[in-house]
């Protein structure tokens, strides 16, 4: 394997702790961008074709199926293509999407047949050709782990199906946890992906028994937007794709947002895709078109972004940053390109002595690292009129609690793109002299010596401000009585404030506000 296109891997431990290096986040880079084919036509999936070889593409969308080479390309087909896939060099199985039903066709004699479903008539029978029925399947997959079966995303039925290829007989694998499915993607042979077209990807795993279940493996199944890092704080826009880049590594298709992303599966992130050769690679480039798919070929990667597809070349993979613990000790990288000058950034203050290095295998490094012991998270922050006694109150708490959750969502839809509200950071609050305080916490995080909030987030507060729902806290038990609740106003007559909200780097550890300090 040529060194470039190996993966740079965390390989060793710090201090004995495995989750030292917990919060490592990969970029990618490619350094050509180039156009390769102008259909005129959507384009929804490409594969290599095994018919023609030679680095041809096989092409689905809107005018039914061709091949190309870059130079020549040749119809084969004229129906809406949303998926295919070759059962082996000489089949291919076409979704017919609006029809509902797949067909096969024979490219050494162009024999063209219904294979599953019912053409022309939705529905959902489990039974083969012709009383089978689909509603408006999407992606289609050869079964690895079963040889002979297709796996099928039932779009409108929110189901994954299998489908024999000698019978047509379709059968249920599972509904659970899917919302329109659209694209499938095998991470191994007991795991497959499943895009879920509106935001999110499931993972879905057999057992050794055979049972099956699924989960959210990153993206929000109700929140659309755009984020990177950790995955379960990822947040993508019209997922239409995914490509297995290395083992655990997947490359995705964020349509509507038009960026490219890194799903890194051993770290638990989702990370940044540059395709013109941005160094750092700190955010996903802005692609010309909406990506729709995307398939790797002897190192290139092939990317259909509407009528046009393109060609990627020039791989690069980079760390973003290593977050270490306090204290002293060793860590081991294998690089696969020169060591960049600060191959390790924290939120404090690191020193880092060069031990040995060798640019293409391991290289050992000893670091002393010394936190600050506070950092300030961007958030919300917005102030009550209420009784400070009804807060140590149970049942008014939880109310409280109810209602905070509540304008989190509507602070993160007005947010939009801009902000990241995680959906694992509950909102905090603090009550005194009958005034509640309560921040709403985003996913950036900003160093010790900041104490103003930067700026840039004029356009997102004045749109929170102009919410009738954030004039009180809105959300209480009857039974509770008191004069208001209603939202104090800054001196620019502003209900909700950008702030820091401070907290100490070390968990265990108390922050105290008026010291700035923690204990």
């Amino acid at each position: 394997m040529d060194y470039k296109s190996v993966l740079l891997v965390i390989i060793g431990m710090f201090l004995g702790k495995t989750d030292a290096l917990q919060n490592l986040e990969l970029s990618l880079s490619y350094t050509n961008f180039e156009l390769f084919l102008k259909t005129h036509y959507p384009v929804y999936h490409i594969e290599p074709d095994t018919f023609k070889g030679n680095g041809s593409l096989l092409i689905g969308g809107s005018r039914g199926l061709e091949t190309t080479d870059g130079q020549t390309t040749t119809r084969i087909l004229i129906i809406f293509v949303s998926s295919f896939t070759q059962l082996n060099r000489t089949h291919v199985v076409v979704v017919h999407r609006f029809e509902h039903c797949l067909k096969i066709l024979n490219r050494e004699n162009g024999n063209f047949q219904t294979l599953a479903g019912t053409c022309g008539y939705s529905g959902y029978t489990e039974k083969g050709v012709p009383s089978g029925q689909h509603f408006k399947p999407f992606g289609v997959q050869l079964d690895i782990r079963n040889p002979g079966k297709l796996i099928v995303t039932d779009t409108y039925n929110h189901a994954l199906v299998s489908v024999d290829v000698q019978s047509g007989q379709l059968h249920t694998i599972t509904k659970s946890g899917f919302k329109e499915p659209s694209s499938l993607q095998w991470a191994n042979k007991q795991q497959v992906f499943v895009i879920n077209y509106h935001s999110y990807i499931s993972q879905v795993n057999w057992s050794n028994t055979g049972s099956v279940e699924s989960h959210v493996v990153t993206g929000s199944p109700t929140i659309q937007g755009d984020a990177i890092g950790k995955m379960e704080q990822a947040l993508f826009d019209t997922v239409a794709g995914v490509e297995k880049l290395r083992d655990n590594i997947y490359l995705v298709a964020d349509s509507k947002n038009r960026k490219l992303k890194l799903l890194d599966m051993n770290q638990q992130v989702v990370g940044a895709v540059c395709v013109r050769g941005e160094k750092p690679c700190s955010m996903s480039s802005v692609l010309p078109r909406e990506p729709t798919s995307l398939v790797e070929i002897e190192g290139k990667m092939y990317v259909a972004m509407h009528n046009n597809i393109y060609k990627l070349t020039g791989e690069s993979f980079a760390c973003k940053y290593v977050s270490l613990p306090s204290g002293e000790g060793r860590i081991q990288l294998r690089l696969t390109e020169p060591l960049p000058q600060s191959p390790v950034q924290h939120l404090g203050q690191v020193h880092v002595e060069q031990i040995a290095q060798s640019p293409y295998s391991t290289c050992t490094y000893h670091s002393t690292v010394e936190d600050f012991p506070v950092t300030r998270r961007l958030s919300f922050r917005a102030k009550f009129h209420l009784p400070c006694s009804l807060m140590t109150e149970h049942g008014f708490k939880f109310y409280v609690k109810a209602a905070f959750r509540q304008k989190k969502k509507i602070i993160q839809e007005l947010c939009g793109k801009d902000c990241t509200l995680p959906l694992n950071l509950e909102p905090q609050s603090n009550c005194e002299n009958d005034t509640l305080t309560v921040y709403w916490l985003t996913s950036r995080i900003h160093l010790a010596d900041m104490e103003e909030p930067p700026e840039g987030m004029k356009k997102v507060t004045e749109q929170i401000n102009q919410s009738s729902l954030m004039t009180s806290l809105g959300s209480h038990d009857s039974s509770y009585s008191f004069d208001t609740d209603s939202a104090q106003t800054n001196t620019s007559r502003d209900m909700v404030e950008v702030a820091l909200f401070s907290t100490c780097t070390d968990p265990s550890q108390s922050y105290d506000s008026n010291t700035d300090s923690c204990s």
